[in-house]
C-alpha cells in the first residue's frame, strides 16, 4: 500500500516536482531491471509480459534501447499480431458477445511456432500485422533475420505455457504489472481499481469501445488473468509500473469516461463508486502536460 497521507501539493511548482520524482525512480527501477536480462549471454529470445495496462509498450522501448546500444538489434514482435481475426474462428467471451483476445485459444500458435522456428534458423519470415478496429489481420511484412538479432515477444499471452513452449530454453523473461494499492484522504484506489482506470481511459480513447462495454470486457479479463496469467507469472525480472502521480491525472480523463455510463446500465452504480473515490485525488494543480513524452503513463492517457 503506497500511504500519500503527507502529500500536500499546493501549486503547479509542486505537482510538477513530485510527477518528477516519481518519474525518475521508475525509471531507475526500470533500468536495473532490464540489466539483469542480460546476465546470461547469447540470449536469442526475450519474452515482455504482465497483465494488462502494466506497462509494456514503454518498457519495450527501453529494453529496445538497451539492446541496441549493446551493438546488437533488437526486434520487437507483438504476439497480438499473431491473433486469428474474429471471423477466422469463435474467440469470443463466454457470454459469446466480446473477442476474448486475452484467451489462449485467440492465437495462431501454429503460425507462431513455424514463424519462431524459422527465425532461430535464420530463414526469411513474414510477420503478420492485426488490426484490433478491423479484429482481422491485414497483411504481412517481409523479415530478413540477422545473426545480430535479439527477438523481444511482448505480450500479455508472454508467459502462457502454450506459448512459452514455442521458445525452448534459451529465452529470458521480464513481468510488468502494477503492484501497489494507493491510499489518499482516507480513500484507497486498489491495483485492479487503478489498471482498470487505466484500460478504460486508453480504450475510450484509441480501441474505440464505450465505457459500459469496458466495463463488461473486465470481467472476462479478470477471470483470465486469475485462471491463465498469474499461475504462470514465474520470470526472470519483475518490474512494478505503479507511478504514485497517476491517480491525480487519471481522474482528469477517468470521471469524464465514467459519466457515460447509462443510467440503466448494470454498472452505473460501479461508475459511481469509481467517480467518487477519484473526486479525492482531482487535484487542478496537476496537469498532462507534466507527463514526459516517455512515460509509461503515456500509454493510456496518450500523447501531448
Amino acid at each position: 500500500m503506497r500511504h500519500l497521507k503527507n502529500l500536500n501539493i499546493n501549486s503547479e511548482l509542486e505537482a510538477e516536482e513530485f510527477v518528477k520524482q516519481c518519474e525518475a525512480e521508475f525509471s531507475r527501477d526500470l533500468d536495473e531491471a532490464i540489466e539483469h536480462v542480460f546476465d546470461v549471454e547469447d540470449v536469442k529470445i526475450i519474452t515482455l509480459s504482465g497483465p494488462t495496462c502494466s506497462g509494456k509498450t514503454t518498457t519495450a522501448t527501453k529494453l529496445t534501447e538497451r539492446i541496441d546500444n549493446s551493438g546488437k538489434n533488437a526486434v520487437m514482435l507483438s504476439i497480438d499480431d499473431f491473433f486469428f481475426g474474429r471471423t477466422d474462428r469463435n474467440i469470443v467471451d463466454d457470454d459469446g458477445e466480446a473477442p476474448d483476445y486475452d484467451s489462449v485459444k485467440a492465437i495462431d500458435l501454429d503460425y507462431l511456432e513455424e514463424f519462431t522456428a524459422d527465425l532461430l534458423k535464420g530463414k526469411r519470415v513474414r510477420v503478420p500485422k492485426f488490426d484490433f478496429l478491423e479484429a482481422k489481420r491485414t497483411g504481412y511484412e517481409e523479415y530478413e533475420p540477422d545473426p545480430k538479432d535479439i527477438y523481444i515477444y511482448e505480450g500479455i499471452q508472454a508467459v502462457y505455457p502454450e506459448v512459452t513452449s514455442l521458445f525452448g530454453g534459451n529465452y529470458r523473461s521480464i513481468y510488468i504489472r502494477l503492484d501497489e494499492d494507493v491510499e489518499y484522504k482516507g480513500v484507497v484506489l486498489d491495483r485492479d481499481e487503478l489498471r482498470f482506470l487505466r484500460r478504460i481511459v486508453r480504450d475510450y480513447k484509441y480501441r474505440n469501445a464505450t465505457a459500459e462495454f469496458s466495463f463488461h470486457l473486465w470481467q472476462t479479463v479478470r477471470s483470465n488473468e486469475e485462471k491463465n496469467i498469474f499461475p504462470y507469472a514465474k520470470s526472470d525480472v519483475y518490474i512494478n509500473s505503479f507511478l504514485p502521480y497517476e491517480p491525480f491525472i487519471i481522474s482528469h480523463y477517468a470521471i469524464d469516461v465514467l459519466k457515460t455510463v447509462p443510467a440503466d446500465s448494470q454498472y452505473r452504480d460501479e461508475a459511481d463508486a469509481l467517480i467518487e473515490k477519484l473526486r479525492v485525488f482531482d487535484n487542478p494543480y496537476f496537469s498532462d502536460r507534466m507527463v514526459p513524452d516517455n512515460s509509461v503513463f503515456r500509454e493510456f492517457i496518450g500523447p501531448r
